[in-house]
């Protein structure tokens, strides 16, 4: 019995031990090899593009490739310098989180930059290291006029107070928040005077309050920087000294002669439009474009008109909303806004235009046509382009085979294929659709606004904590009753009972109770998420009826993943990196008091993958080998397996398996 645990034990550790050693390999961001300048980004896109001084900041020149979860281009390049950024799914311009180094983009975020020297290296250009480019390179000046309101409280949190005895509801945005304009509220004290009560790690960190649409810096912050767009944000440094966290100036903050001083930021009207009219309209004889986007520091048009250049045409914000005119001659114009969010460029279609076509970036440009009748401009759809709803969806196949001592290859059933078809009309509907054959396998519905949260599922679970445990047909409800706080009721689909689940979403927490929703009887399950600085999810659930438990956790960075689950008998485990070029991929299972387990390797490299695995249970032995060839739009590949290598023709089968994404 001891001899048998010992074994068992060290399968496992064997599994883990493989596992974690995969997971600590890391890959570059900018690499050169045989001729090539190789640049990789991990992002969950549907599509990402290469722009940069290479080829004129061209969005949608060089497309790069999904390879094993990993988007790379490669390029002939000659030996200088090169400044470059990624652009994804047509929309958002970012910076490579693994360039070499970095400068000002100019419009408040960084460029990626790098020298190719004439022996093949790729390095940094001189007067830009890497530690500069951790805080972007910036220049802080100190606020000597400041008073102080900012200051770490006894539970550890960071106070930044603000006066203003006329503000209705203002709001604190900056890097910590993704620059969101109404995500996190000041609260009011008296006479006045406000707070933003914050969590912070260690770092560096920019920030602006809002009040009233107008984007204010804190005129008693420790210090100052450039925000991009000729104003200020204001800087703050959270550090940690004895143990405690205390707030400063950033270490590199100098004096300057004379400060600027910290006011709002005046807009300039646009002399031709007087009352906004939201969506598209026409006035003396100009086309006013007029948009709601909170959270933007800056907006831009960008159309058919103009080259679709995402600085061709500046917006003003006018009474809440963003506003240009351009005089347009009588046609078909197409046209898109350009909001920069965090120093981030953010394609958008308009919500209220006219009509609408395929941006052929999975998005929707707005369409419209201007006509003249009676000597006066007038704006009309374009039915033929107005139709059509955006389809996202994935075909999926698998065709199965034996190996036979006299026919050689004997087709076994008939292919089993499924078809997913999800639809997004705007960003407040979902709906997907799974079929089998003829015949709706699994369905999902989703209806949302700013607080509730409605949601139908057929035969699918849904992303509660420990979902895949749950009734996979029901109805779930979401409501937001405060800032980061929503309370969830589901009821689910059992012939003889009704299944219920409610509970709390706090932040990253997620905490719910439910009654023959996971098993039968009451169980308890909870979920924790955070996504930065690393990405990091543990769930659980445990039922009180018969003390049956699931533990399941997710820790990824940029360099790798990894994944296990454990329901008190199987262990499963799984990790993926990516080193020199190729991707690693490694999963094992473990049923405890038993001889079950299986582990399965892969490689893959270019647009190639080759795994091998074994898989051992009191029955039988299981060899099999994994040949495939992939890209961002397939996913083919052929299992080999064997169950007894001394009967290569009566005991191996051949399954064909494919993926075609649309």
């Amino acid at each position: 019995m001891k001899l048998s645990m010992f074994s068992n034990l060290k399968k496992a550790l064997f599994v883990v031990t493989l596992i974690v050693l995969l997971s600590t390999l890391s890959f570059a961001g900018v690499t050169y090899k045989d001729g090539k300048v190789i640049f990789t980004f991990k992002a969950q896109a549907n599509v990402v593009y290469l722009a940069g001084t290479f080829n004129n900041w061209s969005p949608t020149a060089w497309a790069m490739k999904l390879v094993d979860g990993v988007w790379t281009y490669e390029a002939e390049l000659k030996p200088g310098t090169y400044q470059y950024k990624l652009v994804i799914d047509g929309k958002t311009w970012k910076e490579d989180p693994e360039a070499p180094a970095y400068v000002d983009d100019g419009f408040g975020g960084k460029n990626g930059i790098f020298t190719l020297t004439d022996d093949g290296k790729i390095i940094a250009p001189e007067g830009t290291t890497q530690a500069q480019t951790q805080q972007g390179g910036k220049k802080y000046i100190l606020n000597e006029k400041r008073e102080n309101t900012i200051f770490v409280d006894a539970d550890g949190y960071v106070i930044i107070r603000y006066y203003n005895k006329d503000a209705k509801q203002p709001y604190i945005a900056g890097s910590f928040n993704n620059w969101k304009a109404d995500d996190t509220p000041l609260y009011f004290i008296e006479d006045g005077w406000w707070e933003a009560v914050l969590e912070l790690q260690p770092g560096v960190y920019e920030y602006k309050f809002v009040v009233d649409g107008n984007w204010i810096p804190d005129p008693n912050a420790f210090a100052y920087t450039d925000d991009g767009f000729g104003g200020l944000n204001a800087v703050i440094e959270v550090a940690s000294e004895g143990g405690k966290l205390v707030v400063k100036a950033p270490a590199t903050a100098v004096k300057e002669g004379k400060q600027e001083e910290a006011k709002v930021e005046e807009k300039k009207p646009v002399a031709t439009v007087g009352k906004v009219t939201p969506g598209l309209s026409v006035v003396d004889g100009k086309v006013v474009f007029a948009v709601k986007k909170e959270n933007a520091q800056e907006a831009y048009l960008a159309g058919s008109f103009n080259g679709w250049n995402p600085r061709a045409q500046k917006m003003q914000l006018i009474d809440g909303y963003w506003v240009t005119t351009l005089a347009l001659q009588p046609g078909v114009h197409k046209y898109k806004f350009v909001f920069v969010i965090g120093g981030n460029d953010v394609w958008e279609e308009d919500p209220l235009a006219p009509a609408y076509e395929p941006d052929g970036f999975g998005g929707k440009n707005g369409v419209f046509k201007l006509v003249e009748k009676d000597g006066k401009l007038a704006i009309e759809g374009v039915e033929s382009q107005a139709g059509g709803l955006p389809v996202k969806g994935k075909y999926e196949f698998t065709y199965s085979f034996k190996l036979d001592a006299t026919k050689y290859l004997v087709f076994t059933g008939a292919p089993t294929t499924k078809l997913t078809l999800m639809f997004v009309p705007n960003s407040d509907i979902t709906v997907s659709l799974v079929y089998g054959g003829a015949t709706v396998d699994s369905a999902l519905f989703n209806l949302k606004n700013d607080k509730l949260n409605v949601g139908f599922h057929y035969k699918t679970p849904w992303n509660l904590p420990a979902g895949t445990k749950a009734k996979d047909t029901g109805l779930v409800f979401s409501y937001k009753v405060m800032e980061k706080v929503s309370v969830i009721f589901g009821l689910g689909y059992t012939s003889n009972k009704l299944p219920m689940v409610g509970g709390l979403e706090y932040n990253c927490l997620t905490l719910v109770a439910a009654s023959d929703y996971y098993a039968t009887g009451y169980s308890v399950a909870a979920r924790y998420d955070i996504e930065k600085p690393f990405g990091l999810s543990v769930e659980g659930l445990y039922n009180l009826a018969n003390s049956s438990y699931y533990v399941a956790m997710s820790f990824s960075t940029e360099q790798f993943a990894i994944y296990g689950n454990f329901d008190g008998s199987k262990l499963f485990t799984e990790a993926k990196t990516e080193i020199f070029g190729f991707g690693l991929y490694a999963n094992g299972t473990y049923t405890l008091g038993s001889t079950n387990y299986a582990v399965y390797g892969q490689i893959s490299v270019d647009k190639y993958k080759f795994g091998i695995g074994y898989e051992k249970s009191s029955t039988t032995n299981a060899v099999s080998v994994v040949f495939g060839r992939f890209d961002n739009v397939y996913d083919v590949k052929l299992t080999i397996k064997n169950t007894n290598l001394q009967n290569i023709m009566g005991a191996t089968t051949l399954t064909l398996n494919g993926v075609v994404s649309f």
